[in-house]
């Protein structure tokens, strides 16, 4: 009889314990689902790895050459928001960072999926300053946003290529 006692009260812990785990799950799956809205932030890029390694002090025009060589070798990209004041303000951009490249150190326009948790958007849209106060959209050219990338792209995604969880089609 102990035995059968034992053995209820085992499995009521175990089915305890998963239920217990299924609703803390539930509870960050919410929170993180809930945090990620679509933004437009303003600001200016910069190669994350500079940036940090320097404190915050690799940024504007003296740095734009150094960041530039860096996002074109495949450092990530991220921006500085306008008015920001501390160094962790910065916010990686999950994106191919070469073809931003040319426009490291300039004004930029990013339109995305914000993951505040992450500190990252997902950009949808980008756009940098033209000299006359307009704004030019820059093509991201990457497997992750799908463009640029014609019939091999889709013929990847259709095959079972990376999707990375985003649902990105």
């Amino acid at each position: 009889m102990s035995r059968m006692f034992s053995l209820v009260g085992s499995v009521v812990v175990a089915a305890g314990v998963a239920v217990a785990a299924y609703a803390h799950e539930g509870k960050h799956a919410e929170g993180k689902a809930g945090e990620n809205k679509v933004v437009t932030v303003q600001g200016e890029l910069i190669d994350t790895a500079c940036y940090t390694a320097s404190g915050g002090e690799a940024k504007g025009k003296d740095h734009a050459e150094c960041a530039s060589q860096c996002l074109g070798s495949g450092i990530p990209a991220g921006i500085l928001p306008e008015g920001s004041k501390a160094v962790t303000d910065m916010v990686f951009l999950l994106a191919n960072p070469k073809p931003l490249a040319q426009y490291a150190g300039k004004t930029i326009k990013i339109e995305g999926e914000s993951h505040p948790g992450m500190r990252a958007i997902d950009p949808k849209k980008v756009h940098v300053q033209d000299g006359s106060g307009g704004w030019k959209e820059i093509k991201l050219d990457d497997f992750h946003h799908k463009m640029g990338g014609g019939d091999d792209v889709e013929k990847k995604a259709t095959q079972g290529g990376p999707d990375h969880g985003g649902g990105h089609k």
